[in-house]
């Protein structure tokens, strides 16, 4: 395929004809460079085309994202619940996945992207158009309704929740809290539900910046069945637990109950009680059993939470336990050798202070001040109490059909719900909220989590054909996007696709000869 690119020295403005080609010695997609003459010469040149008649775009990223939204039956949905709105919604969907930048810029890799009959938005328009989504709060239930009884049945869900940083002193959730990130700033906090069955978000809520996690577990079940979800179960991490939580889901005369895999922290009293009832048993060959190739130990058990009592599932993994001893004990060798050798301190305040400012907050209770000689010294028994917690788990539930193997793959899976955050936050520019109102806050959430939708997709499918040996999602992006669109006159060309591309739409179970027809 060949097509003219212009090319400006000093005054005068160049033709070249430029075509691909497959080189076979170094197995890749070439180019070629043919001069054709000046622009602005006064003989007419057969091979000349103005500006206007040449329109040349990104198409491969583009075609992939576009079929994944109609096979998970994204497109359908969006159209149904935003028939004016839904291919600029979309648009801004590919946008932050691909581009990972602000929405103001939007408007200027749309010229660059083949995309029909999406309006162009600068910065202004993409304001306006955020302020109007953001007021149709009914109009995004409609969705979610649609969206969860797309993927029922579910099976098991994963929720958790994290908080992202703001400037705005306009939106109504911004508020002072616990900044997951360390961040001085306020924040609002995002509550995600990931579908285990689909390996696909669900549902989202906001909550104030102040909430802490397990507070919003409560609502977030009432939304969840408000929508149409009725059966389902729960898998949460430490951070949701409390006894109004468990007593909560497990639901009374006048409510229907919610099953669950709740983890017990490691601190609480009745953890305690349980590990140490059964850590003999525990370190017995009797209590052995493999999972995913790894050698574990279980122990079923009960634990009482009121006047209700519920099964409960200690494991024990060795391997975990020898690797975060070493860990710990390496770390805080070189805090003894790097930070607080020989130093001495006049007072218990000023040990203190020097700990808060030198020692990392997960290890600073592991060193004690002496009075008599004056120095930071290891607290042997709190380390040796760190310790006797190392490769200990407990997990709670109410769901008495599930067995030892089935309650730990359901809550293994979760992590899926934390890489899910991570690409909120780092690979799409969810790090801060760059948002003046309330409005504006939740049509940008609501864009982030289609984009969410479709990039979990394209990761699922990734990890099935094993393409993380060879691409991260940026650079098969990247791989693609040199599959052009071009449009000269009336004349439509599509760029040569290489085995190298090939392959990787086969692998995404993406029919290529649709490119041609999209």
């Amino acid at each position: 395929m060949a097509y003219i690119v212009e090319q400006k020295i000093k005054d005068r403005i160049y033709l070249y004809e430029v075509y691909s080609y497959w080189d076979k010695e170094k197995k890749q997609a070439r180019q070629k460079r043919k001069y054709i003459g000046p622009k602005d010469t006064k003989k007419k040149n057969k091979t000349k085309l103005i500006k206007s008649d040449i329109v040349h775009k990104n198409y491969g990223n583009i075609f992939l994202l576009t079929q994944l939204v109609e096979q998970i039956g994204l497109k359908n949905i969006c159209a149904d619940s935003y028939p004016e709105h839904y291919k600029e919604l979309l648009a801004l969907a590919y946008y932050q996945i691909i581009e990972n930048r602000p929405l103001y810029l939007f408007h200027y890799w749309l010229d660059e992207t083949y995309l029909l009959g999406v309006k162009k938005m600068d910065s202004s328009a993409i304001s306006k158009f955020c302020d109007e989504i953001g007021r149709s709060q009914h109009q995004r239930y409609v969705f979610l309704e649609q969206w969860i009884s797309h993927l029922q049945p579910v099976n098991a869900l994963y929720y958790d929740i994290t908080s992202v940083s703001s400037f705005s002193t306009q939106v109504d959730f911004v508020e002072w809290g616990y900044n997951r990130d360390g961040e001085s700033l306020p924040q609002l906090n995002i509550g995600v539900v990931f579908c285990n069955k689909r390996s696909l978000p669900i549902f989202y809520s906001l909550y104030p910046g102040s909430i802490v996690d397990v507070k919003t577990l409560t609502n977030c079940v009432k939304y969840l069945k408000a929508l149409g979800l009725q059966d389902f179960m729960f898998v949460l991490d430490r951070g949701f637990f409390s006894t109004d939580n468990i007593k909560g889901m497990d639901g009374n005369e006048n409510r229907q109950a919610v099953k669950f895999i709740q983890p017990l922290p490691l601190s609480l009293g009745k953890t305690k009680e349980l590990i140490k009832t059964h850590r003999k048993f525990l370190r017995d060959i009797r209590s052995n059993f493999t999972f995913n190739n790894e050698l574990l130990s279980h122990v079923g058990s009960a634990l009482q939470l009121g006047d209700k009592t519920f099964p409960a599932h200690i494991y024990f993994n060795e391997k975990a336990e020898l690797n975060q001893r070493q860990s710990l004990m390496k770390k805080l060798l070189e805090i003894d050798e790097k930070i607080i050798k020989n130093k001495t301190f006049d007072s218990q305040k000023e040990a203190i202070d020097f700990k808060e400012a030198n020692i990392e907050k997960a290890y600073r209770y592991c060193f004690r001040y002496n009075r008599s000689s004056g120095k930071l010294v290891r607290d042997n028994a709190y380390v040796k109490a760190r310790i006797s917690k190392f490769g200990f788990f407990t997990l709670l539930t109410n769901n008495e059909s599930l067995g030892r193997d089935e309650i730990l793959t359901n809550y293994r899976n979760k992590d899926q719900v934390e890489k899910v955050f991570d690409l909120l936050k780092n690979e799409m520019d969810g790090d801060r909220m760059r948002a003046h109102n309330q409005f504006n806050v939740d049509a940008r959430l609501f864009v982030n989590f289609l984009a969410l939708i479709i990039e979990s997709e394209l990761i699922r499918r990734m990890r099935k054909a094993k393409l993380f040996k060879k691409y991260t999602v940026k650079e098969l992006l990247a791989e693609l996007r040199k599959i052009k669109h071009t449009k000269v006159n009336d004349e439509i060309i599509i760029s040569e696709v290489s085995k190298q591309q090939r392959l990787i739409f086969e692998s995404l179970e993406i029919d290529v000869e649709k490119m041609h027809r999209y």
